[in-house]
C-alpha cells in the first residue's frame, strides 16, 4: 500500500474499487500505448497487457482457471503471475503489470514490469 501523495498518476492508472471486481471478473483499462487486462484470479488481483503473444489478439474474453488465462482465439495458455506461455501455439510470454491497492481502489501500472520508471 502507498500513501496517496506518492501515487504518480502518470505511472498508475485507476481501475475500479476493489469491491467491484469479484473473483473471475476482469476490467480492461486503456493505457498510454495499449489496453491492460486486470483480473481477479481467485481473490488475487493480477494484470497483463491485453494481447496474446501468438497473434496479438485481445485476451478480453479469455477463460480463467486460477492464475492461468486461456486465449479465446487459439487456446494458448499463459500464467497471469509471470506472463509465461504455458501451451502452444504461443511460445512468447505476455507482459505483466504491477497492481497497487490504495484504500479500496485498484491501480495498475501503465508500463509492464521491467519498463516502469523508478
Amino acid at each position: 500500500m502507498t500513501d496517496t501523495q506518492t501515487l504518480n498518476t502518470l505511472d498508475w492508472l485507476p481501475v475500479c474499487p476493489q469491491r467491484e471486481l469479484a473473483p473471475e471478473e476482469h476490467r480492461v483499462v486503456s493505457g498510454p500505448d495499449y489496453d491492460i487486462l486486470v483480473v481477479n484470479a481467485d481473490g488475487i488481483i493480477l494484470a497483463v497487457t491485453n494481447e496474446c503473444s501468438h497473434q496479438a489478439l485481445p485476451l478480453t474474453d479469455a477463460r480463467l482457471d486460477g492464475d492461468v488465462i486461456t486465449c479465446p482465439w487459439h487456446n494458448a495458455e499463459f500464467c497471469l503471475r509471470t506472463g509465461e506461455a504455458l501451451s502452444a501455439p504461443a511460445y512468447e510470454p505476455i507482459s505483466c503489470h504491477d497492481i497497487r491497492i490504495e484504500g479500496d481502489h485498484i491501480y495498475v501500472s501503465a508500463q509492464p514490469r521491467g519498463e516502469q520508471n523508478t
